[in-house]
């Protein structure tokens, strides 16, 4: 009782205080807290419609077309079977006659999906409500209506069929969110697949086995047996179960909630400098309190226990306010969330997770308010070893949380490291640049002399200050500069490379696609012929272990010498042409260094190929790099001219940019050539781009977001300093000092504070987004002189106007209102 009297008593006395202190809490965990609850509510959604995502039990899949004995094993190998779907999907041109684009065919069959479907925009679905498509019938997204400037029950151009419009696609519960993604879908019916003659050989395509089964398995359940089939299935067979859909949807959402989090990280950071700074100066403002109270009998057990109670019932009301506003606000912003990420999750409040969350908080109090409370109540100096000490559970729970909050591994913990680590530096070269500067004199300039003293002596507050402004705007710097340096390498790309890659032509077709092309104002080049193979075995090491099984078909080609874009970085060149008639020597191969490293095959290796049922030994003479933003033909396996000429292949070329009409250019090969498929270059980087510039503009606000929460918190710091500095101004007043010169000692402290600390905070941000552009973008970057100037005049301009402020409000005050404080 005792204690819940005094933690009453601290509460009703220390209103201001506690208005603070609460809201620097809210501001600091707001961001992360929106961002975790999100995430599991889309978490609880994926598992709930993880077979939807996928369509059926199990699926398995192939490069290449599912032999009869390949099936016979698969259904030996499952359990009973419900029913079961053969699947093919391909890409090909679709025109109409303003237009042609690349896009995605999906063959639909009777009763699939098992799981999920389609839902149209006249709100029919399949399979539930409709028959099978007619052969010379489509359903198309409606991005494929936008792209060919068409509408519901017009026709476009398979190949050299053409198929009328029959739906359009509103919903799809197969449409995960992966590079496919960017290519819109459109489904027709196997006949309908048939009658378009595309699937050739050497037509790139991918067919599945979809099977649902009697019994009603869990999704770990299904998960262990497509690690059971991955052991005994052909290498060439890929499994997949309905975790798989939700992983890689998981994956794709990681790449945005990484820098979501980060940024958040940094606001939670930046509150936490708050909360020790404010607390510890409240421990120390009513420490006669704590000596009183011990003088009286009360035990230290109380008084530490008292400390932490009110301690979490700060952090507690902060909590509560916070989730409250979640809870009211998510039904109306999670509805935008669904719309960008193309995802239809559940929203519901989970109450785990407001647990989960308010045992992190307590414990957060806990690992802080310790090392805060101990020494005030026990009288004692602590040495600077045993202040770390003390400190340290409160770092760890630090880390493991920054870990805890990242979706993929380390990311978190490594970046608050690199934040401590920052904060740590900058505190420890500012104690001892402070120290060294003491101030004792005095100068002309009385404001300036003012403000110097005060700069060096109150260390705690100029050092925390200057690492929160500084944080900031070193964050602030290096976010928007690295997304800007990233669309600008996309956009570089577009005019740079190539307009269009072409893939799927036919040796015999490469003469008059190329006559076909210069009669349109352009040239076909880097024509590079693409062989498919499978590794056999490298050296002894035969490939066919579980980790291999998918990896081991591979693309090879072949040719005379390397292109300018490629360096040797190991071995020598190739020889010349390959000159034996019976494989009776190893043909010469060039490895790509990366892909060399991944499959830890080294110079002088030899590698076994199944090139279409013909045995090939292959002997590694030089390890090369590529520079794969040339955006030409080009592969991993290079082997040396006239070994494998006679193989069955297909051609890739590049079209050359230049001024000629490229929706003519699509139309006339299209037509001309049904069967090759044609990518718009620039249409694929500018998609690439808009993606990246939403991702830049998302975590630009949230960087935003954490700028403001840093300045809320330095304004907080800095309206509770000068208020425990009014003796210090009422002497001053009473000594004779003008006003405004106590003001003007104010404004130059903070404003020297706050500019020194965003000049150092942009060069360190500008000199890591330069690291990143360069370890990533290959030595893009974009240097934002215009963003940083502004940065560099708002900060220190906003910091004066607050301190302005402040400072007239107090100043003016009469003494004896000041001499009762």
């Amino acid at each position: 009782m005792l204690v819940l009297e005094l933690v009453t008593k601290a509460l009703s006395r220390s209103k201001s205080f506690s208005f603070i202190f609460i809201l620097n809490f809210c501001l600091a965990i707001a961001s992360l807290s929106y961002l975790q609850f999100f995430k599991s509510s889309i978490d609880s959604s994926l598992d709930a419609k993880a077979k939807s995502l996928l369509g059926a039990d199990i699926v398995i899949s192939s490069r290449f077309p599912i032999s009869e004995n390949q099936k016979e094993l698969v259904n030996s190998l499952l359990p009973s079977i419900k029913s079961y779907d053969e699947g093919i999907s391909t890409v090909s041109m679709v025109s109409s006659s303003k237009r042609a684009r690349l896009m995605e065919l999906v063959q639909v069959n009777e009763g699939f999906p098992y799981y999920g479907g389609l839902v149209f925009k006249d709100k029919t679905t399949y399979p539930q409500d409709l028959q099978i498509l007619k052969e010379n019938e489509v359903w198309v997204y409606q991005e494929v209506l936008d792209l060919l400037e068409l509408k519901i029950n017009d026709t476009l151009k398979i190949g050299n069929k053409e198929y009328i419009i029959k739906k359009v696609i509103d919903s799809d519960s197969l449409k995960n969110i992966n590079f496919n993604g960017f290519m819109p879908k459109v489904y027709l019916s196997s006949q309908g697949l048939k009658r378009s003659e595309l699937l050739k050989f050497g037509s790139t395509g991918r067919y599945k086995l979809n099977y649902i089964f009697n019994e009603n398995f869990t999704n770990d359940e299904l998960e262990n047996l497509e690690k059971n089939l991955e052991e005994k299935l052909d290498r060439t067979l890929r499994v997949s179960s309905p975790n798989d859909g939700r992983d890689r949807l998981l994956r794709v959402l990681n790449f945005l909630t990484n820098f979501l989090s980060l940024v958040s990280l940094i606001s939670f950071f930046l509150g936490l400098v708050g909360l020790i700074y404010l607390y510890s100066g409240f421990l120390r403002k009513h420490q006669n309190d704590i000596n009183v109270l011990s003088d009286i009998g009360v035990s230290k057990k109380n008084l530490i226990l008292t400390y932490l109670v009110h301690l979490f019932v700060l952090i507690s009301i902060a909590t509560i306010l916070v989730f409250s506003f979640i809870a009211l606000t998510s039904q109306f912003i999670g509805p935008f969330i669904q719309k960008y990420i193309e995802f239809n999750f559940d929203f519901s409040l989970d109450y785990m997770f407001f647990l989960k969350s308010s045992v992190v908080l307590f414990a957060l109090s806990l690992s802080v308010g310790l090392p805060l409370i101990l020494p005030l109540v026990q009288k004692e100096k602590r040495s600077f070893l045993n202040v770390i000490i003390s400190f340290t559970p409160f770092v760890l729970f630090l880390l493991l949380l920054s870990n805890l909050v990242t979706p993929s591994r380390n990311i978190g913990l490594y970046f608050a490291l690199s934040v401590l680590l920052l904060i740590i530096i900058f505190f420890a070269v500012g104690s001892i640049v402070l120290k060294k500067l003491d101030f004792i004199g005095h100068l002309d300039n009385l404001s300036l002399s003012l403000a110097l003293k005060n700069i060096t002596r109150q260390k705690r507050t100029s050092l925390t200050l200057f690492t929160a402004i500084l944080l900031c705007t070193a964050f602030f710097s290096l976010i928007p500069q690295v997304g800007s340096s990233l669309s600008n390498a996309l956009t570089q790309s577009v005019n740079e490379r190539p307009r269009f890659f072409v893939i799927d032509a036919k040796e015999e077709q490469i003469k008059d696609i190329s006559s076909q092309v210069e009669t349109l104002g352009a040239k076909l080049e880097n024509i590079a012929p693409m062989i498919r193979a499978r590794i056999i075995k490298i050296n002894d090491r035969i490939e066919n272990d579980e980790k291999n099984s998918t990896q081991s078909t591979v693309n090879l080609s072949y040719r005379t010498e390397l292109k300018k874009s490629e360096t040797i970085v190991e071995g020598r060149d190739f020889s010349g042409a390959y000159d034996s008639n019976n494989f009776s020597k190893p043909i010469e191969l060039s490895v790509e260094q990366r892909y060399a490293s991944r499959k830890k095959i080294k110079l002088g290796d030899t590698i076994t190929f199944d090139v279409l049922g013909l045995e090939v030994v292959a002997k590694v003479v030089n390890i090369r790099t590529v520079k794969w933003t040339e955006f030409t033909p080009n592969f991993f396996l290079i082997m040396q001219d006239k070994a494998i000429n006679d193989a069955p292949k297909t051609m890739l070329a590049t079209i050359s940019t230049g001024n000629y009409d490229a929706t003519q250019m699509l139309l006339k090969l299209t037509d001309t050539f049904p069967t090759l498929t044609v990518i718009d270059v620039k249409n694929l980087f500018e998609t690439f781009a808009t993606v990246v510039k939403d991702v830049s503009a998302i975590t630009e606000k949230m960087s935003y977001y954490s700028i403001i929460i840093g300045l809320l918190m330095s304004f907080i710091i800095i309206q509770y300093q000068m208020n425990l500095q009014k003796n210090n101004i009422l002497r001053l007043k009473m000594i004779g000092i003008k006003n405004k010169t106590i003001k003007n000692s104010f404004l130059l402290e903070y404003g020297l504070i706050s500019f020194v600390a965003s000049c150092i905070g942009i060069i360190i941000g500008s000199l890591g987004s330069y690291l990143i552009s360069n370890l990533l973008f290959e030595s893009y970057w974009d240097f934002r002189a215009d963003v940083l100037a502004i940065y560099f005049l708002l900060i220190p301009l906003i910091t004066i106007l607050v301190v302005s402020l402040f400072t007239s409000k107090i100043i003016h005050q009469k003494e004896n209102i000041l001499f009762g404080e």
